[in-house]
């Protein structure tokens, strides 16, 4: 069951013989290998809530009713733009690779006239339900009548997603730029877009990629690319008072989802012969256990994304126990599969004395032996008989030294207890 497309309204596709900006997936789709998402992990069917959550039932069952009313309400907002426009169908926005708080974007720089343009900009490409897509070059102009909010394609998808930094981002940057110039739009904008995170929660406190759902790997609880960690942080920024004109009752819903975010990573977390080990790029939403997503994201163990959620339940305020064995069992995973003598730079994987530690994107639960594919999905053990996908993804990482090394600063005031 695809929840979205009995409510498609229209058929949104690039205009006929209309130039569109180009981007990387104009070529990827040319590719022999190349095929699109198809709808074959149904995640969150009535027969698999009953079976997998049925303390929960009801409260799926109004999730996913607000999902697809957002959907509907989302779409019919474009087919207004589309109809008082005298247009047919949607064109895709410019396109950018990715679009984050940049280190170089400073206080100072946020009260310049560049910074307060890109943020009028990221005002018009707020989708109506309050978040942001992805791939969306916000240095061009103003979105258009008609103009859809994502750029990859001209489809109605990804809108909106929490994946490649996307809705955190935007809200990072127009508080800053809030914080250099007051502007009631910035707040009220940042303020639909925590909205936008809590209305996108699952009931059982991991969130998925894609809000409103659009069927397939987008409903898995999605870790990949710390999706949940940059949605939790967002939520605990806000219930910390970071957002001062957020409101009271937000601030709270902020810190009830944060708590829920935490059990939800927490009971996710993979035992591999009953010892606890790391995280996967998704799993399943009912189930929690480890899922795959596109064809060559395999489901395994992952060395960033557990990474990146140690960081998170590292800087918990007075810990559960519960806590602090998640995070030792986790960097002793860590601490047990690093890869020396290679280096990994520009999308290549070379031999070279001395090199590492490096750590695989994916691991094979049980064997630990990093694992890789091209788009046929086929599980490959040698880096070097990549293809399709040797480039343009990061199948190496050096991220879980600096969390090893945080750790044992942490561990210094947390030990295991008894």
């Amino acid at each position: 069951m695809r929840l979205v497309a009995p409510l498609l309204l229209f058929a949104f596709a690039a205009v006929a013989g209309q130039t569109v900006n180009p981007n990387p997936m104009d070529s990827i789709r040319r590719l022999p290998g190349y095929r699109p998402t198809h709808d074959t992990m149904q995640l969150l069917t009535a027969s698999r809530i009953a079976k997998y959550a049925p303390k929960l039932q009801h409260e799926w069952t109004a999730y996913l009713g607000r999902s697809r009313e957002q959907y509907a309400r989302d779409t019919a907002a474009m087919g207004r733009e589309l109809r008082a426009a005298g247009l047919q169908t949607m064109t895709r926005g410019p396109y950018s690779h990715d679009f984050s708080v940049k280190p170089e974007m400073t206080p100072a720089w946020f009260a310049t006239d560049s910074a307060q343009h890109i943020a009028a900009i990221i005002l018009t490409f707020q989708a109506p339900n309050g978040g942001w897509s992805k791939h969306v070059d916000f240095t061009k102009h103003v979105r258009q009548p008609g103009e859809s909010y994502f750029a990859e394609s001209a489809d109605w998808e990804w809108i909106s997603t929490i994946d490649n930094d996307q809705t955190t981002e935007e809200i990072h940057f127009l508080a800053l730029a809030d914080r250099a110039h007051r502007d009631a739009r910035y707040e009220r904008a940042v303020v639909r877009g925590i909205d936008y995170l809590l209305e996108s929660q699952y009931p059982n406190g991991c969130f998925p990629q894609v809000y409103p759902l659009e069927g397939s790997y987008h409903d898995a609880a999605t870790f990949n690319d710390n999706a949940t960690v940059n949605a939790l942080a967002v939520l605990r920024e806000d219930s910390l008072g970071v957002f001062s004109y957020s409101p009271a009752s937000q601030r709270n819903r902020a810190a009830r989802a944060v708590a829920k975010g935490i059990e939800c990573i927490l009971d996710s977390q993979v035992r591999v012969g009953g010892k606890l080990t790391g995280w996967g790029q998704q799993h399943d939403a009912l189930t929690l256990e480890p899922t795959s997503a596109r064809s060559y994201e395999l489901t395994s163990l992952a060395g960033q994304e557990t990474a990146a959620i140690v960081d998170l339940l590292m800087t918990v305020s007075s810990p559960a126990t519960r806590v602090i064995e998640a995070v030792y069992g986790a960097t002793e995973w860590l601490a047990a599969v690093p890869i020396y003598g290679f280096s990994y730079e520009n999308y290549e994987l070379r031999k070279r004395d001395g090199a590492g530690p490096l750590w695989g994107r994916l691991y094979e639960i049980g064997t630990n032996r990093v694992i890789v594919a091209n788009r046929d999905g086929i599980k490959l053990y040698d880096w070097d008989k990549l293809t399709d996908r040797r480039s343009g993804y990061g199948w190496y990482t050096t991220n879980p030294a600096a969390t090893l090394a945080a750790f044992k600063r942490w561990a210094e005031t947390h030990p295991r207890r008894p």
